[in-house]
Formats: C-alpha cells, structure tokens, sequence
C-alpha cells in the first residue's frame, strides 16, 4: 500500500488537474492542497462511511480482509468523489487516517 504521502500526492494532482496555472505544481503544493481537501472534507466523509452496512460488515468481519474494507470504501466514495478523485487511493488515505478514529461507533467493533 502507498504511503500517506504517496496518496497525497496522487489526489492533489487529480485536484489540480484542471487549474490553469503558468506553471505546473510542484509536490510539496499537490500534497498541501490534497490534505487541505481532506481536512475540510472529513464530515462528509464520516457521513458517508460511518453508518454504511457493506463498511461497517468488512469492518467487523473476524477475518478482516484489508481489500475487502478498501472496495467497500471504493464503492460508498465513488458516488461522491469518483469524479473528483482517485477513489482508491482516497480510500487508502481513510485507512491510514484510521476508520477508527473517523467514526467512533467503529472503536467498539474493533475492540
């Protein structure tokens, strides 16, 4: 799996994509733009993750399958963001940020 950084970078490039600049954005300038996205975005994503089923159920699974938890957070971004940003590699970066730590109710299934 990619690194916070990595991740960062790969969703501040889709983020800049479109912005006509004179010159292209360098690396440090991608990952502050993807974090500061991230940031103002976190209630969204709570609201989205947080109370989805198919999340929740990987979640929880004895058997935690570290793939399974990433499609079914793939699946629940994709309406939202899949226009907007790698779903994927957002769907990593939750993962790294900790499902635990975004949605309180989790912390008790992981305990």
């Amino acid at each position: 799996m990619k690194t916070p950084d990595e991740l960062d970078l790969i969703i501040g490039a889709a983020l800049l994509a479109d912005d006509f600049g004179a010159k292209d954005y360098s690396e440090s300038e991608k990952r502050a733009a993807a974090r500061r996205w991230f940031r103002a975005n976190l209630a969204e994503f709570r609201s989205l993750v947080c109370g989805n089923e198919a999340v929740n159920r990987a979640f929880s699974s004895k058997n935690k399958d570290r793939n399974t938890l990433l499609s079914a957070l793939a699946d629940v971004l994709a309406s939202r963001y899949g226009m907007q940003v790698p779903v994927a590699a957002l769907s990593a970066q939750l993962l790294h940020f900790g499902l635990e730590k975004l949605c309180p109710s989790l912390a008790a299934i992981a305990e």
